[in-house]
């Protein structure tokens, strides 16, 4: 991100975003109004019928079975209109051939029930009204008609009510939409000025979370765990170039003297100088590849033949492989308890993995030093120890030495690639477990935890593996 010349950071355009919240707010104000006035003209309309029920059913209910029924609901509507001169409620009475014979509203007969009816109101312009027409005995249509003006104000209020709602609903949708995002992109400067401030190189700038709170501070420190894990690869990365430059400075160097010494001796002198060359290459080459065996391993590159492995005869293959070893030194190798327990797994990987622990206590523990190689259940894991009775190695290293070109103080003065601990760490979290170093008091303990599988995933596994 470019800073500006003040070092402020740039403020993001919102227009759009704003415009297009308001927008979407207006729409939902309107959404809402239209609804009310739905609901509004509903009730009304309910009322206006109610109404017009009773005061129907009030006249007619007197004259139900009464032949006169015309001439006295005549006289009734006439009194009315004699008792009332203003009201929003009228009475019309039409004989059977449909002629008005009472009441002073000129309207047309209605269809029986409920109807709008179109009249002339006050003699200038033509207003509506609710009316209920009931058939009489005789023939007659009485109707009752109520002038709904609480419905036509409401009709008339509408169109200006939805524009007044849009415009304040768009109005406060674009405000609330540019204080929203100022709010957001000043919280959001100090990750950006974070960011920005990582990008040229600081790794150790962190977001500041005390002036933040909800998912604000949630994201930063998300974030923060973000940029530790980061700056620990960083680290681990310059670590690590700066072990393996002065590992292969060390060979380097011896092979230049013996080449500079083979230049200058007799001919007889030259084979053995040459010996040496070579071994100083093989070193340097095992070096090489054993980075080359971790970097497959830790990126799931390595070719593998994953399959149910018994760990028990593995490793006592591989006890029996390693015993003359470690006798060469005056040790020895112990077959401790050896549970039945199978694993999923890369039989040569695994092999790799014990063999480097056994070379490990071979190369850096003193001459004597026994190992007990025991295999049990934990679980539901299967647990692999391996436990010497040497000097052991501080808690304090543990997490160190499984890194690669490290080494432990009591080893550092010892030759060796550095990757042993490293190259068997990446083969347990290859085969989804793990390696641990244990004070065993006295010597070191490494324990690798596998997931094992049962006897019937055991023989699905051997069936899937067998049609693949």
């Amino acid at each position: 991100m470019r800073l500006t010349r003040g070092g402020a950071l740039p403020q993001a355009p919102l227009g759009r975003l704003a415009i297009q919240f308001g927008f979407a707010f207006a729409a939902a104000m309107i959404a809402i109004g239209l609804i009310g006035f739905g609901v509004a003209d509903h009730w009304v309309s309910r009322r206006i019928d109610r109404s017009l029920a009773y005061h129907a059913d009030k006249y007619v209910s007197r004259v139900r079975n009464d032949p006169a029924a015309d001439q006295h609901l005549r006289a009734a509507i006439d009194e009315w209109q004699h008792r009332k001169v203003l009201s929003e409620r009228t009475y019309v009475l039409f004989d059977r051939h449909g002629r008005r014979i009472a009441g002073r509203l000129d309207i047309a007969p209605p269809p029986p029930g409920f109807s709008s009816v179109r009249f002339t109101g006050g003699g200038r312009h033509l207003e509506e009204g609710r009316a209920l027409a009931k058939t009489l005995p005789g023939g007659g249509l009485f109707v009752v008609v109520q002038h709904s003006e609480a419905a036509e104000g409401l009709h008339a209020i509408l169109p200006t009510a939805v524009v007044a709602i849009c415009l304040v609903a768009l109005l406060l949708g674009v405000s609330a939409t540019l204080l929203f995002a100022r709010l957001t992109a000043r919280r959001l400067a100090e990750t950006q000025a974070a960011a920005s401030a990582i990008a040229a190189g600081d790794l150790s700038r962190r977001i500041a979370t005390d002036r933040l709170d909800g998912m604000f501070a949630v994201q930063a420190e998300s974030l923060n765990r973000m940029l530790d894990h980061m700056e620990d690869l960083v680290r681990a990365q310059q670590l690590f170039s700066s072990n393996l430059a002065h590992d292969l400075r060390t060979p380097l160097m011896r092979l230049r003297s013996l080449l500079d010494a083979a230049s200058r001796d007799d001919r007889a002198a030259i084979a053995p100088l040459v010996e040496r060359a070579e071994r100083e290459c093989s070193s340097i080459i095992a070096i090489f590849d054993a980075l080359l065996r971790l970097a497959e391993i830790e990126t799931g590159q390595h070719p593998t033949a994953m399959a149910p492995v018994a760990l028990r005869p593995l490793l006592e293959d591989i006890a029996d492989t390693m015993e003359p070893v470690l006798a060469d030194r005056g040790g020895g190798l112990d077959i401790g308890h050896m549970a039945p327990v199978t694993v999923i797994g890369d039989p040569d990987l695994l092999s790799q993995l014990l063999i480097n622990l056994l070379e490990n206590v071979a190369t850096h523990t003193p001459p004597g030093t026994r190992v007990t190689l025991s295999l049990e259940r934990g679980g539901e894991d299967a647990v692999i120890t391996v436990r010497d009775d040497g000097p052991g190695m501080a808690s304090v290293e543990f997490a160190r030495v499984t890194r690669p070109f490290e080494r432990g103080a009591a080893a550092s003065d010892r030759r060796g690639s550095g990757l042993g601990l490293a190259i068997a760490s990446a083969i347990a979290r290859f085969h989804q477990g793990h390696l641990t170093l244990v004070d065993a008091a006295p010597g070191l303990a490494v324990r690798i935890s596998l997931p094992a599988v049962e006897p019937s995933v055991r023989r699905d596994a051997m069936a899937a593996l067998q049609t693949a």
